[in-house]
């Protein structure tokens, strides 16, 4: 008997999963994702990381002994349906703690009930909408983005930059960071000079960007989810815009392909996590070692930044972990307001009592397929030759 036990719990560490036995016995991580449907790309990858981590964790023994046992549900795309495997993972699977979407419409519609179970979760999406409403329980494990619609502004400004034209889709984290976006404009004094939205499922944005470029702004600012920003950029550029666009999160890999590799360029963005064709071409340090784990695992370097912010999340879940000794809630939740770490984006703190772990990000400048850091490509001479090639001043 204790030699099959012994076997069995091999084969869950081989595979990255806890024993399906009861609960004392594992620590039950459960997970709404979006799995299928027109975001899937960033709910798939979200649980590759996830999985990736849970199988180096408990090839080290797992959390203070428990050995993690997954358990994902497809959201797809659905924020009842997030709500109803909130009700699912309370009530059936009784999880010790719960990661959320990268969709933020869906961590608004689940956490409170998560909240309200006691349940620590820690969401992936980025809207500062579903943090602001207090709950104690619940976590950012990944960025807000009002927080980078101010650094988008910081870049306006250290550019010379005064008009901008906005595109914006309606889900809420596009909309909660176009609004600060637009508060913090005005508050500096700045102008948006067009103002566009796009519905969910739209693929023809011609009207709207004849619009911005007619407007003649300095910058056009993305406030987009998915795959409308880099369709959207395609058909800026084609239309003729050769300004800067400023991005709301990281123009990925993935998205250069949609947008074509004359378009994806001279784009701008703040952002804790920038992807890479080639990990050969990253140089930090704590990313390059994430990204050889993943390509090692399914082949290829990720093309979303939803896999870092999974792969963030694990690791303050496995730190909490490890502050708090105890793996019950109440001791996971106390603990998760200690943890102050590297992150692949910067030094997550939680110390502060906000819940939120990244207070600044790094800004980042696409150019020609490339990722650089916005001071590099600033002091390297980039944006002077932009201007020299584009013609345009400010």
């Amino acid at each position: 008997m204790e030699t099959r036990k012994l076997l069995g719990a091999l084969l869950c560490l081989f595979l990255g999963l806890g024993t399906a036995a009861s609960a004392g016995e594992t620590f039950k991580l459960g997970a709404f994702l979006q799995l299928t449907g027109s975001m899937s790309a960033y709910g798939l990858e979200s649980r590759n990381s996830i999985e990736l981590a849970v199988a180096e964790i408990n090839a080290k023994g797992g959390l203070n002994g428990q050995l993690i046992q997954f358990i994902p549900y497809d959201t797809q795309g659905s924020a009842e349906e997030a709500v109803k495997i909130a009700s699912r993972l309370i009530d059936v699977d009784k999880v010790n703690l719960v990661i959320g979407s990268v969709n933020s419409n869906e961590v608004l519609a689940a956490a409170r009930y998560l909240n309200d179970a006691k349940i620590p979760t820690l969401g992936l999406g980025t809207s500062p909408t579903w943090m602001a409403e207090g709950w104690p329980y619940i976590f950012r494990g990944s960025y807000n983005n009002g927080l980078s619609a101010l650094l988008v502004v910081d870049i306006m400004e250290r550019l010379g930059m005064s008009e901008v034209a906005v595109f914006k889709g309606q889900d809420d984290a596009s909309l909660s960071t176009a609004r600060a976006f637009a508060g913090e404009v005005n508050r500096r004094g700045y102008e948006i000079v067009a103002d566009e939205s796009y519905d969910l499922g739209d693929n023809d944005f011609s009207a709207q960007v004849a619009n911005i470029i007619d407007s003649e702004p300095h910058a056009v600012f993305l406030s987009v989810i998915g795959e409308a920003g880099p369709v959207i950029v395609k058909q800026l550029r084609q239309l003729g815009y050769t300004g800067i666009i400023l991005y709301k999160e990281s123009f990925m890999v993935a998205q250069v392909e949609i947008a074509g590799k004359d378009a994806a360029t001279d784009i701008l963005f703040p952002n804790p996590y920038v992807t890479y064709d080639n990990i050969a071409d990253c140089d930090i340090p704590i990313v390059h070692a994430f990204l050889e784990k993943f390509q090692a695992k399914y082949g290829h370097p990720c093309k979303t930044d939803s896999a870092y912010r999974a792969w963030d999340t694990m690791m303050i879940i496995q730190e909490a972990a490890r502050i708090a000794g105890a793996n019950d809630r109440e001791s996971i939740r106390a603990a998760i307001h200690k943890v102050n770490m590297p992150g692949l984006g910067g030094q997550l703190d939680f110390t502060d009592g906000s819940g939120e772990g990244y207070k600044k990000f790094n800004l980042f400048a696409f150019i020609a397929q490339k990722n650089l850091l916005l001071d590099k490509w600033i002091a390297d001479g980039g944006y002077e030759a932009y201007k020299k090639k584009t013609g345009n001043e400010y």
